[in-house]
């Protein structure tokens, strides 16, 4: 009889474990280190405030061979779409399950953001939100390492194509 009692309780708890672990599961599988972040940024910034050409291979200490220049207002969706993988860089479980509600949908949500993700081998391996006053990337798309653009400041913090 009394086993009886516990069996129902335990199927519960079951049934309500597993999504949890799936969703962890989810979270530790697509959570990236984004170590560099913030180096690249500062580099980024003496880079622009030289004024001159510069290439984004030598701003960053991760290996890269494609990055995506994403937009202000671009949703999250929208960035897993274009590269075809899911990624997040919540430190914690719980700002991953807010990152995946309609909270964290947009997270270019003002005009002043722009978001460069790099990649290597179909992996992210570095994800950097940039103010648009510090560096603004909005006349460039995609850029390939293997293209070797450079990229020089213009007016207004501008990044643009260097074309000589």
């Amino acid at each position: 009889m009394n086993m009886k009692k516990l069996l129902i309780p335990t199927i519960l708890v079951v049934i309500l474990l597993i999504p949890f672990g799936v969703s962890f599961f989810s979270f530790q599988s697509q959570q990236i280190a984004n170590q560099g972040a913030k180096e690249f940024s500062l580099h980024l910034q003496a880079a622009m405030s030289r004024h001159q050409a510069f290439k984004l291979s030598d701003l960053t200490s991760v290996e890269w061979d494609r990055v995506y220049v994403f937009h202000p207002y671009t949703s999250k969706s929208e960035m897993e779409k274009t590269t075809a993988i899911r990624w997040s860089t919540s430190h914690s479980y719980f700002d991953y399950l807010l990152e995946r509600t309609f909270l964290g949908e947009y997270p270019l949500d003002d005009d002043s953001l722009n978001k460069l993700v790099f990649m290597k081998d179909g992996k992210v391996v570095l994800d950097v939100t940039l103010n648009r006053a510090e560096a603004d990337f909005t006349d460039v798309k995609e850029i390939q390492q293997d293209q070797e653009l450079t990229l020089e400041p213009a007016e207004g913090n501008r990044v643009v194509v260097f074309t000589p």
